[in-house]
C-alpha cells in the first residue's frame, strides 16, 4: 500500500531557528537515559537519521518527525541540521508523523490522540486510520476520546499516573460522577489498573444490586457511597452472590451445567455449612423412601406369588385353606445406611448385629 501518494524528498541543510514544531502531533515517549545517549551519539557520531520536515508557503519548515533530535541539536548550541524534506500535504504528513511514532513504540497516549485528532481534520476517515496503526477502529476512537477527558486527568496521563488502561475500566461505569470518583480515587491510592479493575467490577455490582431493589420496592434512593477501599479488599462470588475476601476466591473452570447447578442449589438451599446440613438432611429422607420403596415392591411379588387354595376343599367341608402369608424377608443395608440410621436413632435390623 502506498501511504504517500507523489511525495518527494531531498536532503537540506537548514536553520533550526525556521522549522516549526507543531502542536498537534504524535510524540514518542523518551526515558531519561535514551535522552542522554541521543546527546551523547548526536555529539560523537552526528546525525544517524534525518528529522522529516515539510515545507511551508512562508518560507519555514513544518517539522514531521525528529523532535528529540531538533531539540538536542539546539540545545548543543547547533544552529543547523540536514533534515530530510518531503513534499507532503497535511493529510500525508500527518501519516508519516503516525507511522514515524508507532514504529518507535512507546507513544504518547495523548501524543497518538492528538495525531488522530488532526488526521480526522484532515479528512482521513477512522477505518483508514486503524489501517495505519493495525488496530480496529473503536481502538482509534477510543484513544481520540482521550483528548475530551478533563484536563487534570490528561496531565496524569502524561505524568504517568493514570494509564490507558486506567481510563477503559473506570469508562465501564459509565456514570459521569462514577468515573471522575475512581480516577480520581486511583491517582490518590496510586492504584494500578488491575486494583482499579477490582474496584469497577464490585462498584457495578453494588449500583446493580441497588437499583435491582429500588425497582422492586418502588423507592427510588441515592446509590451506596462507593467505600474504595472496601470494594478492592473484597470481591464478590459470582454463585452466592456475597462479598467475601479476595484471598478466598477461587476462580476454577466450571461448564455451564455445574454453574446452574450451583446457583440453584444457593437459591433453595442458602450457603456454607447450613445448605450442605439441608443437603445432608434430604439425601438422607431420600435414601430412606428408596429402602422403604424397595421393601413395598417385594412384598407386592410375594403376595402376587401365593397360591390359591383348590376349589374341591371347599365341597367336602373343609373351610378354605386361605394363602400363607410370606415371612417378610429384611432387606440388607448398605454401610452407608447402617451409618445414616444409627445417626438417627434407628438402629440396625437385629440380623445385621
Amino acid at each position: 500500500m502506498r501511504i504517500v501518494s507523489g511525495a518527494t524528498h531531498t536532503i537540506l541543510k537548514i536553520p533550526i531557528a525556521k522549522i516549526k514544531i507543531p502542536e498537534v502531533r504524535a510524540r514518542s515517549q523518551f526515558t531519561d537515559e535514551q535522552l542522554e545517549f541521543l546527546k551523547a551519539s548526536l555529539g560523537k557520531y552526528g546525525l544517524l537519521s534525518y528529522p522529516i520536515v515539510r515545507p511551508l508557503p512562508d518560507g519555514s519548515f513544518e517539522l514531521i518527525d525528529g523532535e528529540h533530535r531538533v531539540k538536542t541539536a539546539q540545545e548543543q548550541g547547533i544552529q543547523e541540521i540536514e533534515c530530510l524534506v518531503l513534499q507532503a500535504d497535511d493529510r500525508d504528513a500527518a501519516i508519516i508523523n503516525i507511522l514515524m511514532n508507532v514504529a518507535r513504540g512507546q507513544q504518547d497516549p495523548l501524543g497518538i490522540a492528538v495525531a488522530i485528532d488532526k488526521a480526522v481534520k484532515a479528512g482521513m476517515p477512522y477505518e483508514e486510520i486503524a489501517k495505519i496503526f493495525n488496530r480496529s477502529v473503536g481502538w482509534v476512537k477510543f484513544y481520540h476520546s482521550l483528548l475530551e477527558l478533563p484536563e487534570e486527568y490528561q496531565q496524569a496521563l502524561r505524568e504517568g499516573k493514570l494509564t490507558v488502561s486506567h481510563i477503559r475500566e473506570a469508562a465501564r461505569l459509565q456514570d459521569p460522577y462514577e468515573i471522575d470518583n475512581a480516577l480520581r480515587t486511583a491517582i490518590n491510592l496510586g492504584w494500578n489498573a488491575t486494583t482499579l479493575k477490582h474496584y469497577v467490577d464490585n462498584r457495578l455490582e453494588q449500583l446493580r444490586a441497588h437499583y435491582e431493589t429500588c425497582k422492586e420496592t418502588g423507592i427510588v434512593t441515592p446509590p451506596p457511597p462507593p467505600e474504595p477501599e472496601k470494594l478492592v479488599k473484597y470481591s464478590q462470588c459470582l454463585i452466592c452472590g456475597r462479598m467475601v475476601p479476595r484471598e478466598n476466591i477461587y476462580l476454577p473452570a466450571t461448564c455451564q451445567d455445574c454453574y446452574q447447578l450451583a446457583r440453584y442449589v444457593v437459591q433453595n438451599c442458602g450457603t456454607g455449612n447450613e445448605a450442605m446440613q439441608y443437603i445432608y438432611q434430604a439425601l438422607m429422607h431420600y435414601n430412606t423412601f428408596l429402602q422403604m420403596q424397595q421393601q413395598y415392591l417385594i412384598q407386592q411379588q410375594y403376595q402376587q406369588m401365593a397360591p390359591k387354595a383348590p376349589s374341591s376343599q371347599a365341597s367336602v367341608g373343609h373351610p378354605p385353606a386361605g394363602p400363607q402369608q410370606p415371612q417378610q424377608q429384611e432387606i440388607p443395608m448398605t454401610p452407608q445406611q447402617k451409618k445414616n440410621a444409627i445417626q438417627h436413632g434407628q438402629g440396625a435390623p437385629e440380623s445385621e448385629l
